[in-house]
């Protein structure tokens, strides 16, 4: 049958939605931080390296497998330095925005560490602007991007759970192999190969996180749960398990697939990218054999 829900979409320079190309299950994958596309208006005083060092470069191919096993896959187009969709909007830095923000606020540690909706550094301690920004341009910047990134993907959830009773959402990203000056873990830090979050078990069934982990340490890779990312807004804002609303965070190594520095793919990429689409077949027959 087709999904009333599941039609491609493009909103240039903003988002895509790849839909299910199989029968439908229910899942969602969505990948926040992969977009390379540097907006227009986007005045900063760094390089387009130094934008994209923060980019989950490569995981929307490596989840490219979604439709294939009938879930569609949501990806944002835009780096995410420019506007974090994984953060609240309640998630501003104030220290950027010129004169009073009239919106609510609240105390967030990713906006204490310049990691906020819109972030304050590039990378490490380089400043990503030479000025504050206005009220309007941090406004517009929310109501072009982030709201119809968010207002997607709630559609596609809200859809797949009328459907089936559930839905099961993977939110996609990478992380560096080591904790930085921007990061929650210690600068230094030697991360696992693959951190799993279910916001400190609060986002979805344990059943669920324990397959994903399980299935990644059978392929032979260190899994980490919780630390040092537990996952934000996506993951909490949408989830509900006594409804039947899961959400995990998998954050994969880029020592894995990726040269840090570079941004190439390394000769280890194709590995990685076969064993996630194994991952989402695990996924696939597990969501299908849950009775709700």
């Amino acid at each position: 049958m087709t999904d009333h829900f599941a039609e491609p979409l493009d909103i240039e320079g903003v988002l895509s939605i790849i839909p299910a190309s199989a029968p439908g299950i229910p899942m969602v994958f969505d990948s926040p931080h992969s977009g390379l596309a540097i907006p227009d208006d986007f005045e900063r005083v760094v390089s387009d390296d130094m934008v994209l060092q923060a980019s989950d470069t490569y995981v929307d191919d490596l989840f490219s497998f979604a439709p294939s096993i009938g879930a569609p896959l949501l990806t944002a187009q835009f780096p995410r330095s420019f506007l974090d969709l994984n953060r609240s909007l309640e998630d501003v830095d104030l220290d950027l925005v010129e004169g009073l923000w009239p919106h609510p606020v609240r105390d967030s540690a990713s906006a204490r560490r310049g990691m906020g909706l819109v972030w304050r550094y590039a990378w490490g301690d380089q400043p990503m602007y030479g000025r504050k920004l206005t009220v309007k341009e941090l406004e517009h910047r929310i109501d072009t991007y982030w709201r119809p990134y968010h207002r997607e993907l709630v559609r596609l959830l809200d859809s797949t759970h009328e459907r089936f009773g559930k839905v099961y959402h993977v939110n996609c990203h990478s992380m560096p192999a080591i904790g930085h000056a921007l990061s929650p873990d210690p600068a230094g830090t030697i991360r696992k190969d693959m951190v799993i979050g279910d916001y400190d078990g609060a986002s979805a069934e344990p059943e669920f996180v324990g397959m994903v982990c399980e299935t990644l340490k059978s392929f032979g890779y260190s899994v980490s749960l919780n630390v040092p990312f537990r996952g934000a807004e996506l993951v909490s804002a949408y989830s509900a398990p006594e409804k039947n609303r899961h959400s995990i965070q998998i954050e994969i190594n880029r020592k894995l697939y990726m040269d840090e520095t570079t941004r190439q793919k390394t000769s280890g990429y194709s590995e990685l990218k076969a064993n996630l689409a194994r991952l989402g077949e695990a996924c696939r027959d597990f969501v299908q054999s849950v009775k709700t």
